[in-house]
């Protein structure tokens, strides 16, 4: 190389490479959100709830009050937990629980990193970073003894902070041990051995595969899987945890199979003389389903055994502990039994100015916590007590008035090629009626009759307006009918709880009120979860109200429920049975409170002589008269337009001259609806005595009669005879010797008898011939002649 080289070198400075402007962006967020996690991390540390072992295994009351606001129920988890050594728990339950909850249970130090990012990854293609969660049994453990349910990602990392301390302080089987003693399965159950007793009335060292599977399978969500409500869910979630179980290599597939197949028996064998029961389950059934739409209370379930709520209630405690005395004593109820098996009772009576639920019973005894509650739950057919919802309430509606006549009579309708003949409950007619006697007497025809005439979708908007909200309308099963909308035959049914509030709204001037159990939530902190909004809503006219009142005052006044009267108190009531007698329905109110009782067999078998009008008729009454003493309360406000006309029992129209006394009435109606139509079927006729039809000229003995026109094969009693004496139809040497005389019949004598003034020759005037007829009176028997002034008869003047 030249010498000069160095000396002619020049050096040339070089940059050194820039990062890219996206590199220094990512960098720059990444050490971001790594200062935020740490943050975050710092801040959750710091913000960690107390380590109290003692949460490990107890739990924070949540307190029920009454109306009044006073405490009358603790709810807490040691209801109904016993809890047991981990030795002495079946291997089938602990490998159901670790297959389905933790399979890396035994290999991780309490949080497993790649069950995590699979969740993430998961919830990032859902687009819900709070969907899955991947807790293991650990972390589990620490969010039901420490934590709240909210699903933030604050509390999971509190959540992976306390399973690192638990993980920590106990060994692996310590943790499961209190992991099986702790978790929640629903109905109450906390932990494996109430969770055994309670769905299976077992200990829980008795428990089959099958049996295991399926309450491994409830903890993750107790309200939806839960085996006493919703079996096929359970049963598909078992399956899942048997499956998983399969490819955990705890048991083959067969096993799984047969398992899946074993037919479980669910019994529970708690017997709990809880007071308040079925009301508080009532209770806790609303605020899981309220609380379940609050951010952070998905498993509300669980929250309001262990959370130290306050739950704010309906519950008249008096009321209510007047009820269970009542049903205390078996002379109150039937002895009948069938199978085994006792006739049970249901029962809600409800405030309907504001749709509070003061008291309930859901059967003769309670013997099953969160157990099957018949206020709330049992569906059953409401037989008549549905025709003043789905009927006679659109009638009014449509302007038909309590005057309104149809004839009770055989009516028969072809329905689907068959010929449906229904009968009333009594099997008796009654011929022409108004819808007063129709409602005091619960007159089948006269509902169907009535129905047919406003059409059965009126009735059926009606029945869904006022709360019975389990009518039917879909293919193959439909509520749109005459049958069940007037005679109650419902595919479901409705509950005394819906039953109560639906008649309600006849003592809420037509508001319905929907009904609840709880005014308030909130939590240990005094904040509001949830509150009682009001939700009324216009169901029906004030007038149709008012008039539908009316007329249910006189069903228990002079009908079928004078066992339901409240001394002293306007009642109105109306009684229901289902066909075949399987259910019996008494459903009223009065000025302050609605109340409905329904009373059967759970199995649906028939009931022997028991009717709406007896037991649970007198149940109402006990209740009304506890419900309204000391308590103020006046008669129902007639609406303005309200008006009393006299009106034609027979015809509802107004009256004629030809129309009885005892056969006008005098009725209530809108004003716009009085009749201005005068009553044409009521005529005077001759009837012969001896024969009791309609009279000739040889009948010895008669008497004139207002009678009615009515349609042929009419059950009415006053219907104008068809037919004329066949016993006097000819002359006889008898008839010589009768005295015969001819009769004014001007409809102006009202029916009297007078002697016709016939003209002879000198004289005119005289009766009209075509109102002149023959009869026969008896000896000596004198007529007195018309006395009408243009019947008489004037002398003639003489003519050349």
């Amino acid at each position: 190389m030249p010498d000069d080289f160095y000396l002619n070198y020049k050096y040339e400075y070089q940059k050194p490479p820039q990062p890219s402007k996206w590199k220094l962006i990512l960098s720059t967020l990444l050490f971001a959100a790594l200062g935020l996690f740490l943050v975050i991390i710092i801040y959750s540390a710091y913000a960690l709830p107390t380590f109290n072992e003692q949460q490990l295994t107890g739990a924070n009351a949540s307190l029920l009050y009454d109306d009044q606001g006073k405490v009358f129920a603790r709810v807490h988890a040691e209801e109904d937990r016993t809890s047991i050594e981990l030795d002495k728990v079946p291997d089938d339950l602990i490998n159901a629980f670790i297959a389905t909850e933790d399979k890396e249970f035994y290999n991780h130090h309490g949080v497993n990193y790649k069950g995590i990012v699979r969740a993430l990854l998961s919830n990032i293609q859902s687009r819900d970073l709070t969907g899955q969660g991947a807790s293991t049994i650990t972390q589990q453990l620490a969010r039901n003894a420490f934590l709240s349910q909210e699903k933030t990602w604050q509390r999971k990392i509190k959540e992976i902070l306390l399973a690192y301390k638990l993980e920590s302080m106990y060994s692996k089987d310590e943790i499961l041990e209190l992991y099986l003693n702790k978790i929640y399965f629903g109905a109450g159950a906390y932990g494996v051995q109430a969770a055994a007793n309670k769905y299976f009335a077992k200990d829980v060292t008795q428990l089959d595969l099958a049996e295991s599977s399926l309450l491994a399978g409830l903890v993750q969500s107790p309200s939806r899987y839960d085996p006493f409500q919703n079996l096929e869910a359970a049963k598909a979630r078992q399956w899942l945890v048997l499956l998983s179980m399969r490819d955990s290599h705890y048991i083959s597939y067969n096993e799984a199979e047969n398992a899946s197949k074993e037919a479980l028996v669910f019994k529970s064998g708690q017997n709990s003389s809880m007071q308040y029961g079925y009301f508080v389950d009532a209770v806790i059934d609303e605020a899981i389903k309220n609380l379940s739409k609050v951010k952070g209370y998905k498993d509300a379930d669980a929250i309001i055994y262990s959370s130290g709520l306050k739950i704010y209630t309906t519950m008249d405690v008096a009321l209510q502990k007047h009820a269970e005395e009542y049903f205390k004593d078996p002379a109150h109820f039937p002895s009948e039994t069938k199978n085994g098996n006792k006739i049970q009772v249901g029962m809600a009576i409800f405030d309907h100015s504001n749709g509070a639920v003061k008291s309930i019973m859901g059967g003769r005894e309670y013997t099953n916590q969160r157990g099957f509650n018949r206020a709330t739950s049992a569906y059953r057919q409401p037989g008549s007590s549905i025709k003043p919802l789905t009927v006679y309430t659109p009638a009014l509606e449509k302007g038909y008035m309590p005057f309104t006549v149809l004839d009770d009579s055989p009516i028969s309708y072809k329905i689907n090629n068959e010929i449906w003949s229904p009968q009333n409950y009594d099997f008796k007619y009654r011929g022409l009626i108004p819808m007063r006697t129709a409602v005091q007497y619960s007159i089948n025809t006269y509902a169907i009759q009535m129905l047919d005439k406003i059409g059965i979708s009126a009735g059926y908007e009606s029945g869904k307006a006022l709360g019975l909200n389990h009518l039917v309308n879909t293919p193959g099963k439909n509520d749109l009918g005459l049958s069940p909308l007037a005679l109650g035959s419902l595919t479901v049914g409705a509950s005394p709880v819906e039953m109560a509030a639906a008649y309600g709204s006849f003592g809420n001037g037509g508001y319905y009120a929907k009904p609840h159990f709880i005014t308030k939530i909130t939590d240990s902190n005094g904040r509001i979860l949830y509150e009682y909004k009001p939700q009324m809503k216009r169901a029906i006219s004030a007038d149709a109200a008012w008039l539908m009142n009316s007329m249910l005052q006189s069903v228990v006044n002079g009908g079928t429920g004078g066992n339901g009267k409240v001394p002293g108190v306007p009642t109105c009531v109306k009684t229901g049975t289902s066909e075949n007698n399987n259910d019996c329905w008494f459903c009223g109110l009065t000025p302050l409170y609605s109340g409905a009782v329904w009373m059967g067999y759970d199995q649906k078998y028939t009931m022997q002589n028991q009717y709406g009008g007896g037991y649970p008729a007198r149940l109402f009454s006990s209740m009304m008269q506890k419900a309204h003493k000391d308590k103020k309360y006046s008669n129902w406000a007639k609406p303005q337009d309200i008006i009393m006309a006299s009106v034609c029992a027979k015809s509802g129209k107004l009256p004629s001259s030809s129309c009885p006394d005892d056969q006008i009435v005098s009725e209530y109606c809108v004003k716009k609806n009085i009749p201005n139509e005068v009553c044409t079927i009521h005529q005077h006729v001759y009837i012969c005595r001896e024969s009791g039809k309609l009279a000739t000229r040889y009948c010895p003995d008669i008497y004139d009669q207002s009678m009615v026109q009515a349609k042929p094969g009419s059950s009415e009693t006053s219907k104008i005879p068809t037919e004329t004496c066949d016993i006097h139809n000819s002359f006889t040497l008898q008839s010589m010797f009768k005295n015969t005389v001819k009769v004014c019949t001007d409809p102006r004598h009202e029916g009297k008898l007078y002697k016709a003034n016939i003209p002879n020759g000198s004289q005119s005037g005289g009766c009209p011939s075509s109102m002149i007829k023959e009869i026969v009176v008896k000896p000596g028997q004198k007529l007195t002649p018309c006395p009408l002034e243009d019947h008489q008869l004037h002398k003639e003047a003489d003519h050349d």
